[in-house]
Parts: C-alpha cells; sequence; structure tokens
C-alpha cells in the first residue's frame, strides 16, 4: 500500500470512492517501500504468527518496547477457545488475503487488533499469491513467512501480548464449530473502542451461543472479512497502541538484508547525505486525485531545490547532493533524472546503485514483484531525507516508520493541521498540492484519499 498505502516499485490495493453525484470505482496501485540509518536498521516492517521463544539472543525482546500494547492487552477481557481467522475472500477455500504489500500488512496488523478487541486467539491466514504478468491475477497461496518475519513477530506478540494466543498459518485442528461474521465491504464504517467486541458478541449470540459456553473443549472459530483499514486508531485514541503493534511487525529477514545490500551500494556511490524519493509513475497509476505524474515531477522538484539551497556548508556549497529514486518504470524515472540533475544533484536507482554487484542484481531480479518490494524498503526508511506521496501507501508506511520513535503522531502533527475530512476517506488540504511535512521527511499532500486513521 503504499496511494495510500502498503511498497516495491509497484503495488496495488483497491479503492472506492464516493462523490455526491454517485458513486465510482477507482483501482488503484500502490507502493511500498525511511528515519535514518539507526532507525532503519532496527525497524524492518511487517509479518506475524504465534507462541514461540522471546528470548532469542540475536534479536532480544523486551515488554518494556510495547508498554502501551500490553496496557492494551493486560485491560482486555479474553474468552478462552475463541478464535478469530481473517481474510478478505480470497484463494481456494475463499480464506486467503490478497493484496499488495502494504494492503497485506495493514490486513495483518488490523486482524491482531481486532482479535484483543474480541478477547480471542488469532490465526494467521494465507497469502494468495499475485502474478507478476499481471497483479490483478491471483495464482497460488502460501504463508506469509514468505515476505514476513513471522518468528520474530511470534516473539513480540508473546512478549508483549502473553495472552493472546497465536496459530500459524491456517492451523484450524480442533475447531470444528465456525461461524462466518457479517463481510465488512470496503465503504463500510471502521471499528473503535468496544465496537467490534459487540459485533463478535452479536454474531456470537446469533449462532445461537453465548460467550460462557466457549471454552478450551468447546472451542468457536469466526472467520472474519475483511480487515482491510477495519479499526480506526484515531476515533479510538490509540497512537502509541498503533505506533507498538506497528513495531512489532517485519519483513522477511533475508529479503531486508538485500535491501541493507542495496543501501549499502547507495552509500558508497553518495558522496555525503541521501535525499530519497518515492515517485508513482507506473503506467497503472490512475493519477488525478492521487496526484498526476507531471505534478509530482513539479513539487518533488520545487522540494528538492529547497533543500539543496537550505542545506549548506559554511562556504556557501550544498550539503545534499545525492538523491535516491525509487519507481517501477525506468522510463519515469529517467524523467525525473533530467529534471533533477541540472539542479546540481546526482540521481541513483536501485540498477544504477546494483550495477557492478551482479550477485546481488541477480537475486532481486529472481524475487516475486511483492518479494522485491521489501527490498527497495531500506533506502528509503535509512535515507537522510525522504520525500513521498501522501496518496501511495508505499510513502505513508515509510513515513510512518521514519517517525515512528518520535513523541506524537507526524501525520497529526504535521500533515493534518489545517486541513479537513470531505467524503468518506477523502481529506482536504487547502492550497494543495504541495510539499509538507518535517525537516528530515516530507510529503506531497493534495485533496484525496487518507486513510491513515486506520493505516498501518
Amino acid at each position: 500500500m503504499a496511494p495510500l498505502f502498503g511498497m516495491l516499485g509497484r503495488f496495488t490495493v483497491v479503492f472506492y470512492t464516493v462523490f455526491t453525484l454517485g458513486a465510482f470505482t477507482a483501482l488503484y496501485s500502490i507502493l511500498f517501500r525511511l528515519d535514518w540509518p539507526p532507525l532503519s536498521r532496527e525497524l524492518s516492517s511487517p509479518p506475524f504468527l504465534g507462541g514461540g521463544d522471546s528470548s532469542d539472543i540475536s534479536d532480544p525482546i523486551s515488554g518494556s518496547e510495547f508498554p502501551f500494547l500490553s496496557r492494551l492487552c493486560n485491560e482486555a477481557e479474553w474468552t478462552e477457545g475463541l478464535w478469530l481467522q481473517c481474510h478478505n475472500g480470497a484463494g481456494p477455500a475463499g480464506l486467503s488475503m490478497r493484496g499488495g504489500l502494504n494492503n497485506l500488512r495493514n490486513r495483518l496488523q488490523t486482524c491482531v487488533r481486532l482479535a484483543i478487541s474480541a478477547g480471542a486467539g488469532v490465526i494467521m491466514p494465507s497469502f494468495a499469491t499475485r502474478d507478476d504478468g499481471d497483479l490483478l491475477s491471483y495464482d497460488g497461496e502460501e504463508c506469509p513467512a514468505n515476505l514476513f518475519d513471522t518468528e520474530r513477530f511470534e516473539r513480540a506478540l508473546s512478549v508483549a501480548c502473553p495472552q493472546l494466543k497465536i496459530r500459524s498459518c491456517n492451523d484450524t485442528k480442533g475447531l470444528d464449530t465456525t461461524i462466518d461474521a457479517k463481510f465488512r465491504k470496503y465503504l463500510d464504517p471502521s471499528y473503535f473502542n468496544e465496537t467490534f467486541r459487540a459485533a463478535i458478541d452479536d454474531t456470537i449470540a446469533r449462532s445461537g451461543v453465548t460467550r460462557p459456553e466457549i471454552n478450551e473443549k468447546k472451542p468457536l472459530l469466526i472467520l472474519y472479512g475483511d480487515p482491510f483499514l477495519a479499526w480506526n486508531y484515531t476515533t479510538s485514541a490509540e497512537t502509541n497502541e498503533k505506533k507498538d503493534l506497528f513495531k512489532t511487525l517485519r519483513y522477511n529477514k533475508q529479503l531486508s538484508e538485500l535491501g541493507e545490500q542495496i543501501f549499502d551500494s547507495l552509500k558508497q556511490k553518495s558522496s555525503g547525505p541521501i535525499v530519497a524519493v518515492h515517485l508513482r509513475g507506473e503506467a497503472d497509476w490512475p493519477g488525478g486525485v492521487f496526484g498526476d505524474f507531471n505534478v509530482q515531477l513539479d513539487q518533488y522538484t520545487e522540494a528538492l531545490l529547497d533543500l539543496r539551497n537550505n542545506k549548506l556548508h559554511p562556504n556557501g556549497t550544498a550539503i545534499v547532493n545525492d538523491c535516491y529514486v525509487s519507481c517501477g518504470n525506468p522510463d519515469a524515472i529517467q524523467q525525473f533524472r533530467e529534471r533533477v540533475e541540472p539542479l546540481g544533484y546526482v540521481v541513483h536507482s536501485k540498477t544504477s546503485v546494483l550495477g557492478d554487484n551482479k550477485e546481488v542484481r541477480e537475486k532481486i531480479e529472481d524475487l516475486r514483484f511483492d518479494e522485491r518490494a521489501v527490498t527497495e524498503y531500506e533506502s528509503l526508511v535509512s535515507a537522510d531525507y525522504f520525500i513521498g506521496l501522501i496518496t501511495s501507501s508505499l510513502s505513508d508506511v515509510v513515513a510512518y516508520a521514519r517517525t515512528v520513535y518520535e513523541e506524537g503522531d507526524y501525520f497529526e502533527d504535521h500533515i493534518h493541521p489545517g486541513t479537513s475530512r470531505g467524503g468518506f476517506i477523502e481529506r482536504v488540504f487547502p492550497g494543495g498540492p504541495l510539499v509538507i511535512g518535517n525537516e528530515r521527511t516530507k510529503l506531497m499532500v493534495l485533496t484525496g484519499p487518507d486513510v491513515m486513521d486506520c493505516f498501518p
């Protein structure tokens, strides 16, 4: 994701936007791919599973890392034997999740938050895998471990929320009683505070069962779809809880290591601080309210010129000379290079920094589309400066990751002030498009979709 959410050269997500004169469906793609270097090495983002040893000496986890999540779990009312399995109707059995990397990430994290609210254990889903030749076609299934560090996620949750029982990918052994919760469509309101628990209680009651009847020997499995954007952290006043959940989720370790090698190559080819730019210029990018390619070029050029003119050595020369651009369209990267290099920047891309590193380049070429996205993320999170696009899920996740350890909420403090809500998920940015944010992390904003109340 990440359109507002989600990562890589192109990530896809389906958004349905409502307008006053009627309703129409807008299909848009998403990308996924930053704080300064210490944060990135610590943060890599999204995964999950259950059980496990929390004392892995290679990556120790302390309960003090997740104080708000721990408090949330301590205050929840748990029902032994109640299980929640989230999906969005994908896969042969209709119990898988599908979507781009950011899309999947949100579904995973949201499912855990919903399970805590319901006082239920959670069953990890399978992912419907995409056909690299047609990203809207799903040709198989896999468990989350191919994209996410599920082992670490398991350990993190066992420390932060020991009450939450977790079963691995589609493990429903012994759960013979199953009921379907009402399927939540994208346009339906998101849950907050006690509303999801109330919905689950209603679901249980309609099946002729009550919570007191559920126990370890008489378990009940609830199938719930769709968790995408299904929990509103803003309405629930859970800024810090959302941060803690985000910190538990990381990408597949091997893919993240490839991303680190890309960033190491980028640093070797750079003369100093790096500004990373996430550009949406792929053929499937919808433009319009999501940000036309040429509008991005204009806004990014202005922001890069401003950065170069305001970060100076004592002798008046520019401090920032290197720009890394992430985009799934080589032609768009070339157009960006032609606009930015006259400003004095050296423009790098994944292809250029790996030009003489055949081993890493071939490993990345062998990856599937969503796996390659993970390798892009590291450079965007690790760069000294970042400029992205608020309607891209990748940009949103990167901006969130870069600022997750700071006080407050980046979006509430630096992006949303002075704005108002329009219909559905629309946010009105007076004077947009323009580039705003804090000193190191900025986003191009324009009136259109904004899902950060429920994302990542």
